[in-house]
């Protein structure tokens, strides 16, 4: 019998991933206002500006304010990349459009995310979300049909901090009302997810589908594979 009684799942290239990939999704809207960008340098732009912004997570806010802000945070993303590799006609008009897009459209389930939910709850598994993202997650969950396995989410956005902070992960099982010795927490990111969950002792897999990743302990290429370790 397992010693876990509780599974923490990261959510985006982890339960679901962007269908065409984010410069091929950024120019999908793009084509509306007849601007045409190289996806890869629409992608290592992202990649560099994203990799040195501080977190998306803010502190004591709720509802609006905290979509506002929310908002904002990705507004002035978006608005640096296409500063470095060239503004675009009615920009404001265009981020509204990708903004909308990635609350749900722009996302793919992965194969094995529903079976693996669905497996879990018959073993009698909590199921809690901990992942760096904002609050169109719900939104995308309730797409997908993720929300109804999940017992608790805990995005960074709301928290006050965000992967790979101790205080985020202790604030995710605080909120699940879950313990460090019972838990296990599944991600896509070694530094994130991996080196975050370790650093605390929690445990951990790297889902590493595309075995994108050099070779380490407890990695996973498929969400499934969890039932033949544990």
């Amino acid at each position: 019998m397992s010693k876990f009684n509780t599974i923490s799942l990261d959510a985006a290239d982890t339960l679901f991933y962007i269908k065409e990939g984010l410069g091929d999704s950024y120019n999908k809207i793009l084509k509306k206002y007849s601007n045409n960008y190289d996806s890869k340098d629409i992608s290592n732009s992202f990649k560099s500006f994203f990799n040195n912004r501080e977190g998306l997570h803010f502190s004591g806010l709720t509802g609006h304010n905290l979509v506002v802000a929310e908002k904002k945070w990705w507004y002035d993303l978006v608005f640096d990349v296409f500063t470095e590799i060239g503004m675009i006609d009615d920009f404001d008009s265009y981020f509204e459009d990708l903004y909308e897009f990635f609350a749900k459209d722009a996302w793919e389930i992965f194969e094995d995310t529903l079976p693996f939910l669905e497996e879990a709850k018959k073993r009698g598994f909590k199921l809690i979300i901990t992942s760096n993202f904002d609050s169109r997650i719900y939104n995308v969950c309730e797409h997908f049909g993720i929300s109804k396995y999940i017992d608790c989410f805990t995005i960074s956005s709301e928290s006050g901090s965000s992967k790979p902070d101790p205080k985020f992960f202790f604030k995710s099982l605080s909120n699940a009302n879950a313990s460090l010795e019972t838990t296990l927490h599944v991600g896509d990111n070694p530094k994130l997810d991996f080196l975050g969950a370790k650093d605390i002792g929690l445990a951990c897999y790297l889902i590493d589908r595309e075995k994108a990743h050099s070779p380490i302990e407890h990695r996973i290429n498929s969400l499934n594979s969890i039932w033949d370790l544990i």
